[in-house]
């Protein structure tokens, strides 16, 4: 492929991606495009004819530079006239009469902004009301701004005040697109309020049935925050009605979306979309990235840390994460809809700590008396694996005070909370155990390690098996040596992270956005642990049935070994 005036960068990049690096190095005004968010927009919407104006460059001179890069420079001569076909920037006639009659004018300044703010852009476009406009101040003609806007239908004028300063007015555009919720009042009603059974997979398979431009509604006792979460990946608008204070009604509509993403070899390299339910991997994740092995056989789309676990799910369900670093027990109970994935490997860590301020716990006798503060919901595995151990060294649950937040308990949130001291007692997992304890300065202690308690219970069994390593049942099928290469690298990274603790904490302290110390602290407790799913089947399915037991998932374990060989 030679690359023309009016080639566009994301057909060039899917052709040759190594081309990024080198156009950054082309000009200072491509230094913005280092940042991720704003390539991957740039790219989208612009020709080379608009990256040499950008840029200030001749558009011989780029397409020279750029085939010569790619070896495709003797092509190039065969379509010489093409060369010099810059486009100039687009005519604008005479400032028009909505600029003049404008009620109001908004300006947004970004000249010497190197961030993404591109979603600034679209906020403040979504504030406008009818006579009022949007004013970018930019450094540069803004053709992929221009090009993306004119094809949403927006009234646009351009002008070029000198070299430094272009302006791009963008007038209000009305939206005539038809509301779902004047149809909400005939969705399909689900009332869920007092199901002994968890709802959860219900309204998962009711989600994945729900054709696009249709909906359902959900009757419940509280807002299901975490439900919400996962269903808008899926594609979800929603809408909430406070009845009384027990009862919501909450409108779920499913939006037309493109379709499910295909896994496409790229020039020998495999473009994959990769995230994580939990920060705890971060160390193993950027270890990953840097192997070269493997970098020189995936290219990665997409890397997502998520902050609300609960959404990664949706990733998962919808097809859009093909390698997932996932809770065992969330991963089983969408598995049992059908969804095409397998757990092919297990990362433990020391999980579960009940941390106390002001006074050491012994037991669980001495918590009767507090208020133990857990993460998630009361149907989620840590109420779960704790009421499961109360009764199994014989203390009553039911004896016992439970606060879980409102309306969803945040391990961050409940973090926060012991350490200014508003509550005595927690159960955390890590990485907030570690910070709880570093911000603590010795006023916050661990009193149960379930760890310890599990040992007791199941001799010989290990850790909690709590996460793994999970992919989407394509990739497997089409490249199972790159799964094998994978496995390998991140067995490779566990060893790595565990051997070399300080080294790790420089690498993750910044990212994670804590100090190196509390980065050093974090490693030195959390004792990761790999394991071939294969290898620890029954210690999986024996965590799968305690949960159960204690009210969590659904009782099909034989279905479930399916999900890890």
């Amino acid at each position: 492929m030679v690359i023309l005036a009016k080639t566009k960068l994301k057909d060039a990049l899917k052709e040759y991606p190594e081309l990024k690096e080198f156009l950054i190095t082309l000009s200072n005004k491509f230094k913005k495009l280092e940042n991720p968010f704003i390539f991957k927009t740039f790219s989208r919407w612009v020709t080379f004819s608009d990256i040499a104006k950008i840029g200030n460059l001749s558009i011989c001179e780029l397409l020279h530079k750029i085939n010569k890069k790619i070896g495709k420079e003797n092509e190039l001569l065969k379509h010489a006239p093409e060369c010099i076909k810059e486009e100039p920037p687009k005519k604008f006639d005479k400032k028009p009469d909505w600029i003049l009659k404008a009620k109001q004018i908004t300006l947004l300044n970004v000249k010497n902004r190197n961030d993404f703010f591109y979603y600034d852009i679209i906020k403040e476009l979504k504030k406008l009301k009818k006579g009022e406009i949007l004013k970018i101040e930019n450094s540069f003609y803004p053709a992929p701004l221009v090009n993306m806007l004119e094809e949403e239908g927006y009234e646009l004028y351009y002008e070029e005040k000198d070299f430094y300063t272009h302006i791009l007015y963008i007038n209000y555009k009305e939206d005539k697109s038809i509301n779902w919720l004047d149809k909400k009042d005939k969705f399909e009603i689900l009332d869920v309020r007092g199901w002994k059974e968890d709802p959860f997979s219900v309204i998962i398979k009711k989600a994945n049935e729900t054709p696009e431009g249709e909906g359902f509604k959900i009757i419940q006792y509280f807002v299901p925050s975490a439900l919400i979460n996962m269903l808008e990946p899926l594609g979800y608008e929603y809408y909430i009605e406070k009845i009384n204070p027990l009862e919501h009604h909450i409108y779920f509509y499913r939006k037309k979306e493109e379709k499910k993403r295909k896994i496409k070899k790229l020039k020998g390299r495999i473009p994959l979309v990769i995230q994580s339910a939990t920060p705890v991997v971060y160390p193993i994740i950027m270890r990953l990235l840097q192997s070269r092995k493997l970098m020189d056989k995936i290219k990665i789309e997409e890397l997502k840390i998520w902050d609300k676990t609960e959404k990664h799910l949706g990733w998962i369900i919808n097809g859009k994460a093909d390698i997932s670093f996932s809770a065992v027990a969330a991963v089983a109970n969408i598995y049992q809809n059908n969804i095409d994935i397998k757990m092919k490997a297990i990362v433990i860590w020391d999980n579960f700590y009940l941390l106390t301020r002001g006074f050491k716990a012994r037991n669980f006798s001495d918590l009767k008396e507090k208020t133990i503060n857990l993460p998630l919901i009361p149907s989620a595995p840590p109420y779960a694996v704790t009421t499961y151990l109360m009764k199994r060294f014989n203390y009553n649950p039911e004896e016992f005070k439970f606060a879980f937040g409102n309306p969803f308990g945040r391990p961050d949130e409940i973090k926060d909370k012991l350490v200014k001291g508003e509550i005595e007692a927690a159960l955390l997992r890590e990485p907030e155990a570690s910070f709880a304890l570093f911000e603590g300065k010795g006023d916050i202690q661990v009193s149960l390690k379930y760890k310890d308690l599990w040992d007791k219970l199941f001799p010989g069994m290990g850790n909690l098996p709590n996460a793994g390593v999970l992919f989407k049942g394509e990739l497997i099928r089409e490249y199972p040596e790159l799964i094998s290469l994978f496995l390998e690298e991140v067995k490779n990274a566990v060893d790595y992270v565990i051997n070399n603790p300080e080294e790790s904490a420089k690498i993750i302290y910044d990212i994670m956005g804590i100090t190196i110390e509390e980065a050093k602290l974090f490693l030195n407790r959390v004792h990761f642990e790999y394991k071939e799913s294969n290898e620890v089947l029954e210690p999986i399915l024996n965590y799968l049935k305690v949960l159960n037991e204690a009210g969590y998932g659904r009782k099909k374990f034989k279905e479930l070994e399916s999900l890890f060989i």
